[in-house]
């Protein structure tokens, strides 16, 4: 993309608020993990529910490290984690994710993709509980930075692509921005969902 995705501007709102936003109907809080405080410090305070910027605990290990971060601010025990680059993001997905599943620790979605022969999780566009905590801090210690390299050390609850696809046919809410080709797409779409934002 040639720059930090999470600052692409739709008519003023960086995806990142665009994201957080399509969250709100089931958001008891939003949690940024993020070391961009300072950008990230107005945009707190334009959101309505409680919300707070978690810089990474682990330095430079990638993702992993953000999932842990956020983890341990969160003030409840399960958490739904996004890409930032997930513009089209639906919390009707995710709550039924959640229902489809138990008290797992994780709640991962599983897709195919062409060319593979297994299904890839999404470690993405997940739920995790706290209990996870303890698995991805010794996997941070080990210097294991892959979003993955902790599910075998919790129980997981897989939600198959079939099963997304009952509410998602075509996978929408876990398309991520790659190109500044997909972000001209992404606004397109954006504004048809809401016509006003141009005017």
């Amino acid at each position: 993309m040639g720059r930090d995705k999470m600052w692409l501007d739709l008519d003023g709102t960086p995806l990142i608020e665009i994201v957080a936003r399509r969250l709100l109907p089931i958001a008891g809080e939003i949690i940024f993990s993020s070391d961009d405080s300072p950008r990230l410090d107005a945009l707190v305070g334009r959101l309505p529910v409680p919300t707070v910027v978690a810089p990474d605990v682990y330095r430079d290990a990638g993702p992993l490290a953000g999932l842990q971060s956020g983890l341990q601010a969160a003030r409840n025990a399960m958490v739904f984690t996004v890409a930032t680059d997930m513009p089209f993001v639906d919390h009707t997905l995710v709550t039924a994710m959640i229902d489809h599943c138990g008290d797992e620790d994780a709640i991962v979605p599983r897709i195919r993709i062409p060319g593979l022969d297994e299904p890839q999780p999404e470690p993405l566009h997940a739920v995790y509980r706290k209990s996870c905590l303890p698995a991805i801090e010794v996997a941070l210690s080990k210097g294991r930075r892959r979003v993955v390299s902790f599910l075998d050390d919790v129980h997981v609850c897989y939600v198959e692509d079939s099963v997304l696809r009952q509410l998602d046919p075509d996978l929408h809410s876990l398309h991520n921005i790659n190109t500044p080709a997909e972000w001209t797409a992404v606004v397109a779409s954006l504004r048809r969902e809401t016509p006003d934002r141009g005017s």
